[in-house]
């Protein structure tokens, strides 16, 4: 992805297993909106970083999200790890429209791939990696490799191999 230096970028949730996919995205951005808990602590250098403190457990929105949206004007795209997607993605898709978007849902999320239909949505799903002892989870690497892959081609995929469900 060449991502036009000219747009914003939205990042939900990144600043850890995502950190080096979100600092991938926000050298690639005008402005990086970021939305984390801890986000204000979230260090990118030599990027435009925008953080908003925001624990989404409380199922409301800050206002701070709404004016960085606002302010950093139309986003080009969007890197999304929601525990709880629908209700985040009901208010968050009409003010990305036209943005290339990539959703990461963990292994054992049982959605097919959400929310239907959505044009210009990845989603990422997290699996394990068989390892000499039976399975590992995934690495930090391997989750901001298979983000950055997404958010480059815009195709769903997933990241190592999903178990099935006990």
């Amino acid at each position: 992805m060449e991502e036009d230096p000219r747009t914003a970028s939205l990042v939900i949730g990144g600043t850890g297993m995502l950190a080096a996919a979100t600092r991938w995205l926000a050298q690639r951005s005008r402005v990086t909106i970021l939305v984390a808990r801890r986000a204000s602590g979230f260090q990118i250098g030599g990027a435009r970083l925008r953080p908003v403190d925001a624990d989404w457990s409380q199922g409301s929105f800050p206002d701070e999200v709404t004016a960085a949206l606002a302010e950093a004007g139309p986003i080009g795209t969007a890197l999304l790890w929601l525990h709880q997607p629908e209700p985040v993605l009901a208010w968050l898709l009409p003010r990305l429209r036209g943005a290339r978007i990539v959703l990461i849902l963990g292994s054992r999320d049982g959605r097919p791939g959400l929310p239907d239909p959505v044009e210009a949505l990845a989603t990422v799903r997290l699996g394990s990696v068989a390892a000499a002892h039976g399975r590992r989870w995934l690495t930090h690497a391997e989750i901001s490799a298979g983000a950055v892959a997404a958010l480059q081609d815009g195709a769903s995929r997933v990241v190592g191999e999903l178990t099935p469900l006990p």
